[in-house]
């Protein structure tokens, strides 16, 4: 009787699995070892912190034990995405080992990233319909009822279809969408700066007005923006903002090298690019602005020049063993509640901004020139678009938000 011999090739093939099995299991428990370790405080935080725990449901106060023990695990995994030990090393071992291959487009978790001819990082886009944030665009315009109002389209990182490498624009959609919105936005009776048009226009280099880590803007073009809303707002209410104290030249700077390292940046590390540049703008005329800031709940309340009433400093200095950090966006504001700026040298009017990151430092300029500019964050804000317009009266109500704002089928504008 015939009988058959063991595969050997099997056999190994088998034990090497094994061994692979339990390495990788001893790495997964070596690393959830640590991180508890090492970053207890953390974790508890996130399984324990009210503010955080609200995020994950409707009513914190009302929930029932089963939505709240659900709201703990949501919150630690969202966590520990970002923080599990070894991870940000791991990370960057990921992307020098595919820009070592050669490959120009990289895998990070779940997006695709591309290096652009220019230097810039960009996280390719998927297509959305943007049906549904234009029709809620519409409907504050219609909240706002006569106030004039302006919506701002913030455009990331490609200003030049140069910028996009051969062969991989079929995998991007960004153009198609932003297409989308000015053809959407077209159709209807609603002012609109595009700052594709605005930025561009300038002349100016990409570098100038974009990062190279991030996808946000560099805050000359929050500069940019914000003088030719100053603009628009004259025009549309007869206000006189004097735009022309938005004006590059009315401003002294100073440049922090490499100190920002952006999202993009952050997930490919330091070894594979340069942190950007930072630099601040204040004006070189005398201001006198009160800024009240709600963040999370955290109250700012804090009056000077705009050198110290506005601009963040203590975000611009570098994490501690490093000579970059990844908060230095935060420099003019970022995702607060809202801010508040009174400025009793600015034109006597109310401006009512709803913004985004990238808006964030647009309402900080609009200070300049406005005695009053109410920047709100919808995402966060306990009241609602009509309870502001009713509080504050405001005399142009101007939204201001980005392709990544606009695509998220998550967000409730209302």
């Amino acid at each position: 009787m015939n009988q058959t011999k063991p595969d050997k090739k099997n056999g190994l093939q088998l034990r090497i699995d094994i061994i692979l099995t339990a390495i990788f299991l001893a790495v997964i428990f070596f690393m959830g070892a640590m991180t508890l370790l090492t970053d207890f405080h953390g974790v508890y935080v996130a399984a324990t912190d009210q503010k955080k725990l609200a995020a994950y449901v409707d009513d914190i106060d009302t929930c029932s034990a089963w939505d709240y023990f659900a709201a703990r695990i949501r919150s630690v995994d969202n966590y520990l995405a970002g923080n599990v030990y070894g991870a940000t090393e791991l990370g960057y071992f990921n992307s020098s080992f595919q820009y070592a291959l050669g490959k120009r487009m990289i895998n990070t978790g779940a997006s695709q990233m591309l290096t652009l001819n220019s230097g810039h990082l960009f996280d390719l886009q998927n297509y959305v319909s943007m049906e549904g944030a234009v029709q809620n665009i519409q409907e504050m315009r219609a909240a706002a009822g006569d106030i004039p109002f302006l919506f701002v389209y913030e455009h990331p990182t490609i200003y030049d279809p140069e910028q996009m490498p051969a062969g991989y624009d079929v995998l991007d959609h960004s153009d198609e969408i932003a297409a989308e919105i000015v053809e959407r936005m077209a159709q209807t009776d609603i002012p609109m700066l595009d700052s594709r048009e605005v930025l561009t226009a300038t002349g100016l280099p990409l570098s100038d007005y974009l990062m190279y880590t991030d996808q946000h803007w560099a805050t000359r073009a929050s500069l940019i923006m914000a003088q030719r809303i100053a603009q628009e707002f004259s025009d549309m209410t007869g206000i006189d903002l004097k735009p022309e104290r938005l004006d590059v030249s009315q401003f002294n700077t100073e440049t922090f090298p490499k100190l920002f390292l952006g999202k993009y940046g952050q997930r490919i590390g330091t070894g594979n690019i340069d942190p950007d540049d930072i630099t601040i703008y204040w004006p070189k005329y005398d201001t006198s602005i009160r800024r009240y800031t709600n963040y999370l709940g955290d109250i700012t309340e804090i009056e000077g020049s705009f050198y110290d009433s506005v601009i963040r400093w203590k975000y611009l200095q570098p994490d501690e063993g490093k000579t970059w950090n990844i908060k230095a966006y935060f420099d003019y504001g970022l995702t607060e509640n809202h801010d508040i700026y009174t400025n009793e040298g600015g034109a006597p009017c109310t401006i009512l901004l709803l913004k985004d990151s990238y808006s964030a430092s647009i309402g900080s300029f609009l200070s300049l020139v406005a005695e009053n500019v109410v920047a709100v964050d919808l995402r966060r804000s306990e009241l609602t678009l009509q309870e502001w317009i009713d509080q504050c009266e405001p005399d142009a109500v101007v939204v201001a938000y980005s392709m990544q704002m606009l695509r998220d089928d998550a967000y409730e504008f209302q």
